[in-house]
């Protein structure tokens, strides 16, 4: 399989709007309540990666990976959006559609956005992630996140428990060349 890894573009927002509902719907399922997945659109899911796309203030990246031209999944991260010792990047998202899970593009993925923080001169991050997703954890684990907390947030009328993982130094993920 062939893969291109590239910065995403507004020209891409709506088919990683695409791969987040659909891969979001796949894979949390009996992970957060029904009424939230079946509440989610893919046009409001664009109006939001737009959004984010535009914002400064974050230094909002994307990059997407494509196979024979179609986008198929993404990363998102910058700047962390909310306090966490000793982390000063954040991955938001990576999501991937379920045909190429364990292809070894999450891990592309998350190296190019990891690359894409040093490169800006942030040397951590951490992710969250929902504590149910176990396949989500041990990705993460794999890479070498250090389990960091859990907490509960609510989604639509429920209380779904979360975890953070963090990478202290990105320089493990290795492809800077300062």
């Amino acid at each position: 399989m062939r893969m291109n890894l590239r910065r995403a573009t507004s020209a891409d927002v709506p088919d990683i709007a695409n791969v987040n509902v659909n891969t979001f719907q796949a894979t949390q399922r009996g992970i957060v309540p029904d009424s939230v997945l079946e509440n989610l659109d893919v046009g409001k899911a664009a109006d939001r990666f737009q959004r984010l796309l535009r914002r400064d203030d974050l230094r909002t990246f994307i990059y997407v990976a494509e196979v024979a031209g179609a986008v198929v999944g993404y990363a998102m991260a910058g700047i962390a959006r909310e306090h966490v010792p000793g982390y000063v990047g954040e991955l938001y998202g990576i999501y991937i559609l379920p045909p190429y899970h364990r292809s070894g593009i999450g891990r592309q993925l998350v190296q190019a956005v990891a690359n894409e923080l040093m490169h800006a001169g942030v040397p951590s991050m951490y992710v969250l992630v929902f504590k149910e997703n176990t396949r989500a954890r041990r990705f993460y684990e794999s890479l070498g996140g250090q389990f960091l907390f859990e907490r509960t947030i609510t989604l639509g009328d429920e209380d779904v428990p979360e975890v953070g993982y963090g990478w202290r130094t990105l320089i493990e993920f290795g492809t800077y060349q300062g």
